[in-house]
């Protein structure tokens, strides 16, 4: 695990998030979040649906502005969006009109990479969402799932020093996701990233992490952070073996399972 004397990278400060509904009430969809991830460090945010997982992340990203509250990377205040936090959201954002390798090659080609350089960089990280043999398709002609992986392959090509990632697994089939997973793993091993990951899959967030924040919901906030100090590096099939990995998992199956049981009171 990152150890945790680090100076933070990412610095979540007393963050709220009001949003108006139609009635023009006010709807406290986070309250009070404040955390701080390590350069290198890989953190999961899990808990029931509603309770702001993928609004933080917006709100990190640059892509949302907190209530109240600050988010700083490397001391300086996130304002907007910045090509140093790469994201991939649920709802994948690709371009409709160009190619598969002009859409992962967008990054690099903004940052004045030559053509050739663009696209083999662009190949690349196809090959690693195992979607080489597509690059000369239109996402059009691809499923979802295949279009969630350009989404993926297009972060990479930008080489953010952030993954700032919304279910990016979810619409995979699972052995996909597992493969992935796997893909991910080895990819953060090798260049360190930070890491803010989505999940609704409590195993994916144990397999993957350093920390698992778990929250509450009404309103959205942090019941609890869970160290997960399982070895590295890890390979899956191992990791899932291991009795401390499905301690861990209980763990948090119990802590969403009351929070959900409590919203449904």
């Amino acid at each position: 695990m990152t150890g945790q004397a680090d100076a933070p990278h990412i610095s979540v400060d007393h963050v709220n998030k009001r949003f108006q509904t139609a009635s023009r009430a006010q709807l406290q969809a986070l309250k009070d979040v404040s955390f701080a991830a390590t350069r290198g460090e890989f953190i999961s945010i899990v808990g029931p649906s509603g309770c702001g997982k993928s609004t933080l992340l917006y709100i990190v990203a640059g892509l949302l502005d907190a209530s109240d509250g600050t988010v700083t990377v490397d001391d300086e205040r996130v304002t907007g969006p910045s090509p140093e936090r790469g994201v991939v959201l649920q709802n994948f954002s690709i371009f409709p009109w160009r190619r598969v390798i002009d859409n992962v090659a967008y990054g690099p080609e903004m940052r004045g990479a030559s053509r050739q350089e663009r696209r083999r960089i662009a190949r690349q990280y196809l090959e690693t969402v195992g979607l080489g043999e597509f690059a000369e398709y239109f996402p059009r002609e691809l499923s979802g799932g295949m279009k969630q992986r350009i989404a993926i392959a297009q972060m990479l090509a930008c080489n953010p020093s952030i993954f700032l990632m919304d279910e990016p697994f979810g619409a995979l089939d699972a052995l996909t996701r597992e493969v992935l997973q796997e893909q991910l793993l080895r990819l953060w091993e090798r260049d360190r990233k930070t890491v803010l990951f989505v999940t609704h899959s409590i195993d994916e967030a144990v397999l993957l992490s350093d920390r698992v924040i778990v929250m509450a919901t009404r309103p959205g906030r942090i019941k609890e952070i869970v160290p997960i100090d399982l070895p590295r590096p890890r390979r899956a099939e191992e990791i899932r073996a291991l009795p401390q990995f499905g301690t861990l998992r209980r763990h948090i199956w119990a802590s969403i399972r009351a929070e959900t049981l409590e919203m449904m009171q």
